[in-house]
């Protein structure tokens, strides 16, 4: 591993950077990793510290960023700074893919403030398991990360102090920013990562049933599937379409729906309007839950209480707060369940727990509600497409009963991993999914 010598690019503006960008170029090459500099500049004039020149890194212009992106360096200098950096950005996403793609780097960093913003669709492009950092001020406890992490596995290192300068609080942190991607980079080259089978099934799951779904994934390990689970927190939801459009999953069991409700009444996991689409678009098998459609999740609970007035709520822990869903609520979140299950193109199931539809939805507990959760199921039942099923099962979301009921429904809906090995092995053009 140690003889691995990775190649890294590094994204950042060096018309306003080049001191820092300098440095953290020294401290990459003394990890034993050879830094590729991307400028993505878009001032009036691209000046390059005499340090970076001195040392000869290899450097991608900012006119061939721009060049990338189907226009040239005179036009962005003409253009309002937004403008130009949203142009910019397709630029160093075409560059730094390719450069990936062809094995010519092994990992990426960008390093800024709101210039960090120009690595996002680059880092978007990159494959998850290909190292990705941002170093960045903007990257506190308190701003959202979604426009740096979006649905990738990118790193985030907070800089703490401003990018401007090598100072006491920030040569530190370019020398853990160095340490990280250069050895993420290195164990990328060096360990074998595994492709996944075709036997994947995406599962939707959040605190309130991990119990239920702990036992469904160890009940299809054993029957020869793998899963992998997102957590219904609005990006999740989105990485879970994805990785279904991507042709990778064999099923979905999508067993925690709330962020249907989220995107409704609102909150913090609102997965925008694409939600539970993916399956039914590709046609593969689905069994469809309505996992926690009962509340939405906000923040800490005074927030939740001036946000949503007279609402039932309940503490999750000290920082997040449920909220129950009236039902009126219920009724509409039905209504766009039916609809979504009976666009699917696939063998569709749903089923329903009629004792609860989440931890506090259960007899005698905070949520309790039967009249809120049948306004859901009448909703169901009078927009349902007449060839989808719909099993209503007298158990609560988390009751084994409840489980084996779904996982049976699921089982029948998709081939045995055995006769999908079968049929590869007969024919290898055939497949169950897209490649």
């Amino acid at each position: 591993m140690s003889s691995a010598k990775p190649s890294i690019v590094l994204i950042g503006t060096l018309d306003t950077k080049a001191e820092e960008l300098a440095c953290l170029a020294g401290l990459i090459e003394s990890q034993g990793a050879t830094p590729v500099l991307l400028d993505s500049s878009t001032g009036p004039e691209g000046t390059y510290s005499a340090g970076i020149a001195a040392a000869g890194y290899e450097l991608i212009t900012r006119e061939q960023v721009a060049e990338a992106a189907g226009t040239t360096v005179d036009a962005l200098t003409s253009m309002e700074r937004g403008e130009a950096i949203s142009i910019m950005r397709t630029g160093v996403a075409e560059l730094t893919r390719g450069l990936a793609a062809r094995g010519e780097i092994a990992g990426a960093i960008c390093v800024g403030g709101a210039g960090a913003h120009l690595a996002g669709p680059a880092f978007q492009a990159l494959e998850i398991g290909f190292p990705k950092l941002i170093v960045s001020p903007l990257a506190s406890g308190i701003r959202t990360f979604e426009a740096y992490v979006g649905l990738r596995d990118v790193a985030v290192l907070h800089s703490v102090a401003d990018i401007a300068g090598v100072n006491s609080i920030t040569f530190p942190v370019y020398v853990q920013a160095a340490g990280y991607i250069v050895g993420a980079a290195r164990a990328f080259m060096t360990v074998p990562i595994a492709e996944g089978t075709a036997n994947a099934i995406a599962v939707s799951m959040n605190g309130n049933t991990t119990p239920a779904l702990t036992r469904a994934r160890l009940a299809l390990e054993a029957a020869g599937f793998s899963c992998v689970s997102f957590h219904a927190n609005g990006a999740g939801g989105r990485a879970l379409e994805d990785f279904i459009a991507s042709g990778k999953a064999l099923a979905a069991l999508d067993y925690t729906t709330t962020e249907l409700s989220a995107h409704l009444v609102g909150g913090l996991m609102d997965p925008g309007p694409d939600r539970m689409r993916a399956a039914g678009r590709a046609g593969i098998p689905q069994v469809l839950v309505p996992g926690c459609v009962d509340f939405i999740t906000c923040g800490r609970w005074d927030d939740a209480e001036r946000q949503f007035p007279g609402r039932r709520l309940f503490a999750h822990n000290p920082e997040l707060t449920l909220v129950r869903l009236t039902a009126e609520e219920m009724a509409e979140i039905g209504r766009i369940f039916a609809a979504k299950a009976s666009a699917a193109n696939g063998p569709t199931t749903i089923c329903v727990p009629t004792q609860g539809y989440s931890v506090p939805d259960s007899y005698g507990r905070d949520f309790w509600d039967p009249d809120a959760d049948a306004a859901f199921v009448v909703a169901v039942q009078t927009g349902l497409r007449d060839d989808v099923r719909l099993q209503l099962i007298d158990a609560h979301i988390n009751d084994d009963a409840f489980i084996d009921a779904v996982l049976e429904e699921l089982m029948a809906l998709i081939e045995p991993p055995s006769t999908i090995a079968d049929r590869a092995n007969a024919d290898p053009h055939v497949s169950s999914i897209n490649p």
